[in-house]
Parts: C-alpha cells; structure tokens; sequence
C-alpha cells in the first residue's frame, strides 16, 4: 500500500476516526524494546512509533522500510527534529519489504504496526516466514492489527468497520485487499511464541508481543 496521497493527511484522519487508540496500541508494549539493539521497523508511516522507540532506547539502530516516499520524508522530519543522535541511528529504505536486503545479523526486535493487513494471506506467510529468518533468538516481535473475533454481533460490527477501512483504503491507496490474514499460524510455525497481547474498543483493535524461541520448548520470560 503507497499511502503517497493521503500522508500529510493520514494521521489528522486516524485521530478522528479513533481518537488515539490506534496510538494506544502502537505503544501498548513499547517497554519491552528498552534494550533491543537491533530493530526492523516495518510500514513505520510517519514515524510516530520510530520517534518513540528512539527517545525510550538511546542505544537502538533501526531499520525503518516504508514504500511510501512522502510517509517516510514526515518520519524524517520527524526524527531530524530530535537531533543528531537519533537521526544517525536510522536508516531509511523506501520500498516493499520483500526488496529489503537487511543490514543487520539477527534483529532482535520487529514491529509491523497495522501493517500486516496490507498482504493477502499467502503474501502474509511468507513475509513473516522472510522477516523471521532475519530475527535472532529470543527476538520480539510486536504487532498492532484490527481483528473480527467474537460472538456473530461482535464480528458483525467489527467486520463493518474493517470493511469500511478497506474500501476507504482501496480508493486512496489502490490497496487490493479486503480481509485481515491469519498472521499468528506463521509467527508459531517459524518459532514465536505470544508473550503478551492487550486489546481495545471492543476487542477491534489488538496489540500482541511474540518472542522467537530457541527451541519450541523453551517458555515465554
């Protein structure tokens, strides 16, 4: 999704839309990132996620992929206006995911927030099984997605207001998606645990912690 026609507009539309919730689950577990050393951020838009991460560690060096080129400039300004020190930490990449060559050995921490429901189901296997074989053992992964579980009414509204989204989506972006991946099924096949997950207005919007394990018997800590 190239989110070049609505960027400089996105997050004043994400706020009346949801207030800061979105916000809320972006950040949810954002302590558990305190002392990653090597982060890949995946679909970081503005940079609001970024300019938190950066100001929370002082010591991470973040890989920030987005495809769209006016979203990735507002993540720039963003984190310029932070000065030097977090500016030198980051390297840009505007582009698909799937054209990303990594610069790093084992990140140990990936965020792909209200990102993962960008990719069909078979796109979304496969770049979580791609992105996983970057991660290092004990690596996290956060994720911040919409989901439609629950009793026939919940999944009635939620479903609603996801195809809402999509169809708005569809007209400013060319997004050709219309339903949100089963994203957890990959996560456990390549080895991540859920640790953590919160959940908001209703159950709608989800926040989830995942850590790579060394062996599939090893427990969350």
């Amino acid at each position: 999704m190239n989110a070049d026609g609505i960027a400089v507009y996105y997050e004043s539309m994400e706020r009346l839309c949801f207030g800061k919730a979105l916000e809320q689950r972006r950040w949810a577990f954002l302590r558990e990132a305190q002392d990653s050393r090597y982060a890949l951020i995946c679909g970081g838009g503005d940079g609001r996620f970024l300019a938190r991460l950066l100001a929370l560690n002082p010591g991470v060096e973040i890989d920030f992929v987005d495809c769209s080129m006016r979203m990735t400039l507002l993540a720039q300004q963003r984190i310029a206006a932070m000065g030097r020190s977090a500016i030198s930490r980051v390297h840009f990449f505007i582009g698909d995911i799937r054209a990303f060559t990594p610069r790093f050995v084992g990140y140990d921490l990936v965020a792909t927030n209200f990102f993962l429901d960008c990719f069909s189901e078979q796109e979304a296997r496969g770049l979580v099984e791609m992105v996983s074989s970057w991660t290092a053992p004990g690596a996290i992964w956060m994720i911040s997605e919409f989901q439609t579980v629950g009793g026939w009414i919940d999944r009635f509204w939620k479903s609603a207001i996801v195809r809402s989204l999509y169809f708005g989506f569809r007209i400013t972006t060319g997004l050709k998606v219309n339903r949100i991946p089963n994203y957890s099924l990959p996560l456990l096949m390549a080895g991540f645990e859920r640790c953590r997950e919160e959940s908001a207005i209703g159950g709608l919007l989800h926040s989830s912690v995942w850590k790579r394990q060394p062996d599939r018997l090893t427990p969350c800590s």
